[in-house]
């Protein structure tokens, strides 16, 4: 899936003192089906995973692991709130996050959390069966963006990033499948 981004310049480098600050979606694997996602609120990084709970990982190790790795990320800012504090939001989207044991096929997905984070912030009604680059639209289209850089991924052009399109039971049987590994 692609999305053009008319007013938002795509840079592609990720810049530690911006990241450091305000909050952003990372998107990990941006080119994977399906990619990770998670929130960085100023300057740590959280998401839920397949093992459990990621809390205030510091962006040094994040970009440690992205640079090592050679993970296609994405980094999106998401306008700042007008009233609540970077501090609280970080506050409740770890609450989020830990409302979920990890991830789990037809449970709960990485973007489980996120979706809770960005109704309480940004009014974004919960859609149950929503994927990532559904949410990314609805995003798009009511202003939440502010800015977006990348790492590790080759644009075609500054306008337009391409994330792939899947559907909810490829999602789960990815789940499964990554499930299965941790087992053996």
């Amino acid at each position: 899936m692609s999305f053009q981004t008319k007013d938002i310049s795509i840079l592609n480098e990720a810049n530690r003192n911006k990241l450091e600050k305000d909050s952003w979606l990372v998107i990990l694997h941006a080119n994977r089906i399906p990619p990770h996602i998670g929130l960085l609120i100023n300057g740590k990084y959280q998401s839920l995973t397949i093992k459990g709970h990621e809390l205030n990982i510091d962006i040094k190790a994040l970009e440690k692991t992205i640079a090592i790795k050679h993970i296609e990320t994405l980094f999106i800012k998401l306008k700042t709130h007008p009233v609540f504090s970077l501090s609280f939001q970080m506050e409740i989207a770890q609450y989020y996050i830990q409302q979920y044991e990890r991830v789990q096929s037809n449970q709960s997905t990485c973007l489980s959390p996120i979706k809770l984070f960005l109704q309480e912030f940004y009014v974004l009604p919960y859609l149950e069966d929503e994927l990532l680059f559904d949410l990314i639209e609805r995003l798009k289209s009511n202003d939440y963006i502010s800015e977006i850089l990348s790492t590790q991924i080759e644009l075609e052009n500054q306008k337009e990033i391409k994330l792939p399109r899947y559907t909810n039971t490829e999602l789960g049987n990815r789940i499964a499948h990554e499930h299965s590994l941790i087992k053996k």
